[in-house]
């Protein structure tokens, strides 16, 4: 491919947005000059005041259990899931996902079983090298209780199917389920649990987590010898912190209170929250909102979650209706997730990383109006890519 150039107005580069040229060859970023002084050779797309920023890494989102499965009981081959959801992704600006594919309790029925978690995960690498348009990476999550998915995880672990894995523990009375009641509201419909299943269900789970350090530590010394990234699930607690600390993690998501955010903060654990809840302003669960951990200095990146599109509305959220300037709002869905992800390669318009760079028309309700995926447009919504012949 001939190298190309995409030029605006705004652009974000090292931190602050300016006006700018990139220079694009093959996959990556060749050279970041200044507005209009690259000259004419090549072709030259002109974006005008449309900000152009890196494409969002989100390495937390279980989106893929609704497209697989959009009403319970009706559910959808994993690739043809995967393609729609894919183009979805481009859409809302999202170039890596790291796909959350949970390995829970066997007893449960749904999609978080141990065999149909390991089948997802296979499709998804699959896919990924033969049909995607974005980077669709695996975070595999275990249930701390989960002990019969041990030996697929590490399986799946040795073959780099995974690449980044967290701890969950979803016992009731702990967690994101301070009560019985809570646990039940959640799991019963998702799991389409009987009521009389309940209780020896809960009374199983509870004995099976008295034991369960010992296949934590089994886990994480596989994952950690492999150079696979950790993260911790729903921390509420400084002790908690402690002891994944003690496991070799190094992220804690979905804290639940500024205590244990700012506690693994000084565990050098970055903390990252939901983009839907700064969006809607609160937790679905009813924990800590994420705007006040952002306002605190307590939250570092944000992630998906369940809803993609919430990314770019994060962004904005915070700009517009929390005073975040709106750089350093961007790095909390690209910069510092590709970090924390291991990504060095991406997260920021610089020379020598990939070409994955959106433009964001922002002139009014923010959206995404074309994305560059290894500097191939791979969405463009309103034919914004033209050529033009002069500076």
């Amino acid at each position: 491919m001939m190298s190309f150039t995409i030029r605006s107005k705004r652009v974000l580069t090292r931190e602050t947005i300016v006006p700018a040229d990139v220079i694009i060859e093959h996959d990556y970023i060749i050279d970041v000059v200044p507005y209009k002084t690259y000259g004419t050779a090549g072709k030259i797309h002109d974006f005008g005041d449309r900000l152009l920023v890196p494409g969002f890494v989100d390495l937390h989102s279980d989106a893929i259990e609704k497209e697989i499965e959009p009403r319970p009981g009706a559910s959808f081959p994993v690739p043809h899931a995967l393609v729609d959801l894919d183009k979805k992704l481009a859409m809302s600006g999202i170039t890596t996902m790291f796909h959350a594919v949970a390995f829970n309790d066997e007893s449960l029925v749904g999609q978080r079983g141990t065999a149909v978690a390991a089948q997802t995960i296979s499709e998804i690498v699959q896919c990924n090298r033969q049909t995607l348009l974005v980077d669709n990476l695996v975070h595999a999550r275990y249930e701390i209780t989960s002990f019969n998915s041990i030996p697929v995880i590490k399986k799946l672990l040795r073959e780099k199917s995974i690449r980044l894995l967290s701890l969950m523990d979803h016992s009731p009375g702990q967690g994101q389920f301070k009560s019985l009641e809570s646990w039940k509201k959640y799991h019963i419909p998702v799991y389409n649990m009987a009521e009389q299943d309940v209780d020896s269900f809960i009374k199983d789970k509870i004995e099976k987590r008295t034991t369960s350090l010992q296949y934590l530590e089994e886990l994480t010394s596989c994952a950690r010898g492999l150079g696979v990234t950790l993260a911790s699930h729903d921390d509420d607690t400084t002790g908690k912190v402690d002891l994944m600390y003690e496991l070799g993690i190094g992220i804690s998501e979905f804290p639940l209170n500024a205590e244990t955010a700012a506690y693994a903060q000084k565990r050098q654990m970055p903390t990252g929250m939901g983009a839907p809840n700064v969006v809607r302003g609160q937790s679905q669960n009813g924990n800590i909102s994420a705007r006040s951990l952002i306002e605190q200095g307590l939250c570092d990146f944000l992630c998906s979650d369940y809803h993609p599109c919430s990314m770019l509305q994060a962004v904005y959220t915070m700009h517009r209706e929390m005073g975040i300037e709106l750089a350093r709002a961007f790095s909390y869905v690209s910069t510092t997730p590709a970090r924390i992800g291991g990504l060095f390669d991406r997260g920021k318009i610089e020379p020598g990383l990939l070409a994955d760079i959106l433009v964001v028309e922002d002139s009014n309700l923010p959206k995404i109006v074309m994305t560059l995926k290894d500097g191939t447009s791979i969405y463009n919504s309103t034919n914004c890519l033209c050529s033009h012949a002069s500076v």
